[in-house]
């Protein structure tokens, strides 16, 4: 019985023979065969390996002692036969596979060409085979025929492929992947953006997973304008794939991996949005126009003839955050949603934390993340000074912040019904995506929604059990499949006890509904020493007595530096975190208890001047002394130790508390121009502070220690600002006692007898 089997690439126009049938390989790849046959593939007179016959082969199959191992694919016999094929195609690209023109057999013809593919045995010295084979003499004059023939489209002479960029190709055949860089996609306005697709190779419609962010579409991070570029990204797409020796946490910056996804029956979309990379326009981070290019790629990867109409977006950090923003513009093919490590309100999950301008990311970021990866000369939105003119939520909503914002929009989710798996992280070296993945999942309106609260967010996300887990997920939205992924309940947590250990716990809502919300009291009449730090009491009973401790508000600064080191002057005692501010600590805890939650802080404060920034750390102590580190060794570059277990922060003139959005467990503040409260020196006032939600396991014997500071405290990441008109000078004062607002609210879910 005749068959038709299919060489991937495709590759057309390779000579193949079986027993029974010869020919050129058909337009997409297309072999006869019969039964139980083998077919042997060819150029020129020259054989290049042979495979049993069957509907698909690739060329990793043809090498025998490779046999399809793409563990393997680093076999120089493989390789250099790769590279001879793939540079025979007419075009110099293989985004529409490897079309090879007929007479380029008649120009090879009966060359001998050694691949280097055959065993050798000790004292052979055989050398680097992949560079004898590119400076085979035949090689070379064969090229420099078939160049001189004319058989190859554009304008630079056709040179050997590299090893890199002949092995990845293999790779995606093996894999069933079809990749087309850079594809026009049209925006309503009547600009485009640029995007890389990856296609299943397998006829058919399949849904699409999309993304869209400013880092660029190489692979790992930034864009490919030269062929240097080009090589050098190819290198990397190897190394990943081959043991990963630079430690690559992805394929591309926090998007889908596609040899993840696509053989699974998904096709995976990455967009550059306008301004980054070679697509046109102005970079606008985290803006309207970001917001509406990707609503308008979601609908043409929804309109297109491979799509099953189904889209979902999946994304980490800034590729998280702009699916909410194209969401709150409702289009119609977007089915689900993923967004690991996110944000929806940019003013006080993002850009000010409780007030105080999280001032040093940004340069950093732009520098390091941004600029590289738009291909020609920048232009990008001046974000950076947009955010330091704008200390309000509503210094110009049309500029920043507010929710058609041109940059760091706020959507309005109102109306968005997207089923939603939002990630939550517990820590983050800059000071994001904790409220925000917890935020976006309260505030979507959808009744089909997931919340997960991570520790190790960043790498986590390209686990095998993650990655399986939002399968099912999509499967279900974008497929159809009822697979039971929703009937599980909808909030999964990482209870943490230290050092990255964890026990996931899953629950029915969020906030757990029967949190015990237990109350500390602080207590500045009584006092402790402990190693070389002075502690006051954080007691389970309210203070019989008036109390107050001050401080000194002054921190000794140092230039900003490139990195996430802290401003601090190390050769300023005073400055240091472990010793600035004051502490409260308190009696061992008499039984084991399990926190997950929310928590919050209130104070009251005075200071010398008119405003005075408040930095929390709640930490733990464990019964030989030691503070417990709330985090794993992985978690986005942190290399300050040890981690709190909750922070929170807010600057005094911003205490004016938002009565809609607080709660019992929470408390949210206006952050308006008109709610603008400045100190009286002096003078005493109460202030509540939000504690970003977290999880943790807290062991009997263990004691609960509340760091209150002028500046960020140990491990807090990148620094924040500085003023020097309320800090240089300044003494802050917390004032306890009877009459006195001094809490400390932790969220409890279990509690042990």
């Amino acid at each position: 019985m005749t068959h038709t089997g299919l060489l991937a690439g495709p590759i057309s126009g390779l000579r193949y023979e079986t027993p029974t049938h010869r020919g050129l390989t058909g337009e997409q790849g297309e072999f006869r065969y019969e039964t139980g046959e083998r077919v042997a593939f060819l150029v020129g007179a020259t054989p290049i390996g042979y495979v049993s016959a069957r509907p698909r082969v690739h060329l990793a199959q043809i090498v025998a002692r490779v046999d399809g191992d793409l563990a393997k694919l680093r076999d120089p016999g493989l390789t250099n036969i790769a590279r001879f094929v793939f540079t025979l195609g007419r075009q110099p690209g293989r985004d529409h596979g490897t079309e090879i023109a007929p007479e380029v057999h008649d120009i090879v013809g009966h060359r001998r060409i050694d691949f280097r593919h055959d065993a050798d045995f000790a004292g052979t010295g055989a050398g680097d085979k992949l560079e004898a084979f590119a400076e085979d003499p035949v090689i070379v004059r064969l090229l420099r025929d078939l160049n001189d023939a004319g058989v190859f489209e554009g304008t630079e002479p056709r040179t050997l492929c590299t090893p890199a960029n002949a092995r990845n190709e293999v790779r995606r055949n093996a894999l069933g992947i079809r990749r087309f860089r850079d594809v026009e996609v049209p925006l309503r306005n009547g600009e485009h953006v640029l995007a890389d697709v990856f296609r299943p190779a397998e006829p058919g419609t399949y849904p699409v997973v999309i993304s869209s962010g400013p880092y660029g579409k190489a692979f790992n991070h930034h864009s490919i304008a030269t062929d240097g570029d080009l090589e050098a990204h190819e290198l990397m797409e190897d190394e990943y794939f081959s043991g990963n020796p630079g430690g690559q946490p992805f394929e591309n910056h926090e998007t889908v991996n596609t040899s993840s996804w696509v053989p699974d029956g998904y096709a995976v979309v990455r967009t550059d949005m306008p301004g980054a990379g070679n697509s046109p326009g102005q970079l606008a981070l985290w803006g309207m126009a970001g917001a509406e290019a990707l609503r308008d790629c979601i609908e043409w990867a929804g309109g297109q003839p491979w799509s099953n109409g189904n889209v979902g977006t999946w994304g980490m950090s800034y590729l998280a955050m702009s699916q909410h923003q194209a969401a709150a513009l409702h289009p119609e093919h977007l089915k689900a949603m993923i967004a690991i490590g996110t944000d929806v309100d940019l003013y006080e999950e993002v850009a000010y934390n409780g007030g105080i301008f999280n001032e040093q990311f940004w340069s950093v970021w732009k520098a390091a993340g941004i600029d590289p990866a738009i291909i020609g000369e920048p232009d990008v939105a001046d974000f950076i000074r947009t955010l330091a003119d704008s200390p309000f939520r509503d210094t110009d909503p049309d500029a920043v912040f507010g929710p058609r914002a041109n940059v760091f929009m706020s959507p309005d989710l109102t109306g968005v019904t997207v089923p939603l798996w939002a990630v939550a992280a517990t820590t983050h070296s800059a000071h994001f995506h904790q409220l925000g993945g917890s935020g976006a999942y309260l505030a979507t309106p959808t009744s089909d929604k997931k919340l997960d609260l991570w520790d190790d967010w960043f790498q986590k996300a390209y686990a095998a059990e993650t990655v399986a887990a939002h399968k099912a997920f999509f499967d279900h939205w974008l497929k159809g499949i009822d697979n039971g992924v929703m009937d599980v309940p909808p909030v999964r947590l990482e209870i943490r006890s230290g050092n990255g250990a964890a026990v996931v716990r899953h629950e029915n809502e969020w906030p757990v509904a029967r949190t015990d919300y237990r109350r500390w009291y602080f207590d500045a009449s009584a006092t402790e020493t402990a190693g070389e730090r002075r502690f006051l009491r954080l007691a389970a009973h309210q203070p019989t007595v008036s109390a107050e401790e001050s401080y000194s508000a002054e921190i000794a600064l140092v230039p900003p530096a490139a990195g996430a080191a802290l401003r601090v002057d190390p050769a300023s005692a005073r400055s240091d975190p472990r010793v600035t501010g004051i502490s409260f600590l308190s009696a061992p805890l008499p039984a084991d208890a399990v926190l997950a939650g929310y928590g919050k802080v209130g104070l009251v404060v005075s200071s010398t001047r008119h405003d005075m920034d408040i930095y929390v750390s709640v930490r733990v102590i464990d019964d030989g002394g030691e503070e417990v580190d709330f985090t794993g060794f992985a978690t986005s570059g942190f290399g300050d130790r040890p981690i709190p277990l909750m922070m929170g922060w807010l600057k005094a003139s911003h205490r004016r508390i938002d009565e809609a959005r607080s709660t019992g467990y929470t408390v949210k503040h206006t952050h308006r121009k008109a709610d603008y409260a400045p100190l009286v020196p002096g003078e005493a006032v109460e202030v509540e502070i939000e504690l970003v939600p977290s999880t943790g396991l807290l062991k009997k014997g263990h004691r609960i220690r509340v760091d209150v500071q002028p500046y960020d405290g140990v491990a807090h990441g990148m620094h924040h600002a500085y003023d020097p008109a309320y800090h240089d000078s300044a003494v802050n004062t917390v004032h306890t006692g009877p009459s006195r607002l001094g809490y400390l609210q932790l969220p409890i879910i279990d509690a042990g007898s």
